[in-house]
C-alpha cells in the first residue's frame, strides 16, 4: 500500500469529477443522497464560514480517484454549485456568514465573494494506491468509527462493475418496487439488492442459503456474462407473473424473508407448464402468508439466512401450494430428500 495527500480546490474537484477523473463508483460506498437538505445546508455554511472539515479519502486506479470517504460532502457541494437546493437550516437558529444572511439562497443567490469562497475552498485527500479488495473494506470500516460492513455491502464489492450494474437494473423491476415491502430506508441500505441476490441464488440452486459465505461462492458465477443472461430471463418472468398475482401497490405481506420462495415457487411452476393464473397464485400467496404454518414461522424467525431455515421455508411453501392446488411440483428425489432432512431436523429438535 502506498498513501499519499494531496490538496484540490472544490472547482477542480467539480471539473475532475464532470470528466471522469473522480468517481463516487466505488462499490463499497453507501448510495447518495442520504443527507438532507439540512445537513447538506449546515455543510456549505461550514465551508463558508470555515469551520474545520475532516480530510477526504480515496484510492486511484488509472489515474481517476475512486472516494471511499467523503461522498455526502462532495455531492452535497455540487449539487449546491448545481442550484439543486437553497440553504435551509430549518429548526436551528437563522446562520450567518459574515453577518450576512444566505437562509434560502441558491449558489448563484449568494454574493460573487461566497461563490468564490466556495469555489475556492480547497480539500485534503488522503489517497491509497496499490491496495487490495481486503484493504479498501478494512480501511472503509476503520473511517466508519470500526463499524464493519454489513454482508450486502462486502459482496457488492466483490460483484464488480458489470455485475453490480445487472444486480442494480433487477433492484427496479415493478414488482419489486411498487409491491414488495421494503422501506426507503432499507432501499438506502442496500436491502432491495440483496434481496435480488437472494432470490438469483436460490433460482440458481434450490438447497442454497444465504450465508455470506455461500452469497460469495454465487457471485463469482454472476460475474459471468452468459450466466446473467440467463437470470435476465427467468427473473423477468417471474417478476411479470407476480405483479399481476399482486396487484396492489406495497403489500404489507410481501416481506423480504418471503420474496426468495415465492420466485423459486413460481419459476417451477412455469418450467412444469403448470396453468394457474397470477389471480388464483396470488389469493392462494395472501391466504398462505397470512396464517403460515407454525412451522415456517420457525424457520424466519431463527436466523433467516441460514441454510437449513431457507430450505425449510421452501419446502414448507412448495407443499403447502402443492396441496392446495393439487398438483405436483417436486419430484420423487426431491420428495425422498426432503423427508431425511425433516427427519434430521426433528431429531434435532
Amino acid at each position: 500500500m502506498k498513501a499519499s495527500k494531496v490538496k484540490h480546490k472544490v472547482s477542480q474537484l467539480h471539473r475532475m469529477y464532470k470528466g471522469k477523473k473522480l468517481s463516487f463508483d466505488l462499490s463499497i460506498q453507501r448510495k447518495e443522497n442520504i443527507w438532507d437538505t439540512k445537513r447538506q445546508s449546515m455543510f456549505i455554511h461550514s465551508v463558508l464560514a470555515g469551520y474545520p472539515i475532516p480530510n477526504l479519502f480515496a484510492t486511484k486506479d488509472e489515474n481517476v480517484l475512486y472516494l471511499l470517504d467523503g461522498k455526502q460532502r462532495l455531492s452535497s457541494i455540487f449539487a449546491y454549485l448545481n442550484d439543486e437546493f437553497a440553504l435551509s437550516f430549518a429548526g436551528t437558529p437563522k446562520l450567518k456568514v459574515d453577518d450576512i444572511e444566505v437562509e434560502g439562497l441558491t449558489f448563484t443567490q449568494l454574493s460573487d465573494g461566497f461563490q468564490q469562497r466556495i469555489k475556492e475552498y480547497q480539500f485534503e485527500i488522503d489517497v491509497v494506491e496499490e491496495i487490495s479488495q481486503s484493504e479498501i473494506e478494512d480501511i472503509f470500516c476503520r473511517l466508519n468509527n470500526g463499524v464493519p460492513l454489513r454482508p450486502i455491502e462486502t459482496t457488492r464489492a466483490l460483484l464488480g462493475k458489470s455485475a453490480l450494474e445487472f444486480v442494480e437494473s433487477l433492484a427496479k423491476v415493478p414488482f419489486l418496487v411498487d409491491k414488495v415491502n421494503l422501506s426507503k430506508a432499507a432501499r438506502k441500505h442496500f436491502v432491495d439488492q440483496e434481496l435480488v441476490l437472494q432470490i438469483l441464488a436460490l433460482l440458481d440452486d434450490p438447497k442454497t442459503g444465504f450465508s455470506k459465505k455461500e452469497m460469495k461462492g454465487f457471485v463469482e458465477k454472476l460475474r459471468d456474462d452468459h450466466e446473467r443472461d440467463r437470470f435476465k430471463s427467468q427473473f423477468n418472468n417471474v417478476c411479470f407473473y407476480l405483479n399481476e398475482a399482486f396487484p396492489s401497490e406495497k403489500e404489507k405481506l410481501l416481506r423480504k424473508v418471503h420474496i426468495p420462495m415465492l420466485f423459486k415457487l413460481t419459476l417451477d411452476m412455469q418450467r412444469r407448464n403448470i396453468d394457474i393464473s397470477a389471480e388464483m397464485f396470488g389469493e392462494w400467496a395472501r391466504g398462505f402468508l397470512e396464517a403460515p404454518p407454525e412451522a415456517y414461522v420457525v424457520a424466519y424467525s431463527s436466523g433467516s439466512a441460514k441454510k437449513g431455515s431457507a430450505q425449510k421455508r421452501l419446502r414448507i411453501m412448495t407443499a403447502e401450494f402443492e396441496k392446495y392446488f393439487e398438483v405436483k411440483i417436486r419430484g420423487e428425489e426431491s420428495n425422498a430428500s426432503d423427508e431425511v432432512a425433516a427427519s434430521v431436523e426433528t431429531v434435532q429438535e
